[in-house]
């Protein structure tokens, strides 16, 4: 299942044309809380988000999250606990994880249960959630 919409989506219908996804298009309140808890992992790839609330509602609903390490939403999770961190862009990684969770039923289990807990808590400080941003980038010219 594919939940929301974005540039993406008709290249993705295209390609899984056959397959049995289903497109749900945007989902909001009760329709977006009902397809977490349909779900066995929350995968969310983006490199251009600065902050995945979506991440910590996925948590909140037991799902261990898989997130690239582009973006914000690497921020609002523990990588190996709550879920898994790929290389931003690579394919073969975002795939990987997958299969991980996908096939291992007691770690999924395990780290949606660290997932759930982790959103109970509080999740991260602010100071965490905002390391990258705070912290100081080099660039070469």
């Amino acid at each position: 299942m594919i939940v929301g919409d974005g540039p993406f989506k008709n290249d993705l219908q295209t390609l899984l044309r056959g397959l049995p996804v289903i497109f749900t298009g945007y989902l909001a309140g009760e329709a977006l809380a009902a397809a977490f808890a349909s779900a066995d992992v929350f995968v969310f790839p983006s490199t251009t988000d600065t902050f995945g609330n979506v991440v910590l509602e996925a948590q909140a609903s037991g799902l261990p999250v898989i997130v690239s390490d582009g973006g914000g939403p690497k921020e609002l999770m523990v990588d190996k606990s709550t879920g898994l961190v790929t290389k931003a862009d690579s394919l073969e990684e975002l795939t990987g994880a997958m299969r991980l969770l996908l096939r291992n039923p007691e770690l999924t289990s395990e780290m949606g249960r660290n997932a759930r807990t982790f959103a109970e808590q509080g999740a991260l400080s602010m100071t965490d959630a905002c390391g990258t941003i705070l912290q100081p980038k080099v660039v070469n010219y």
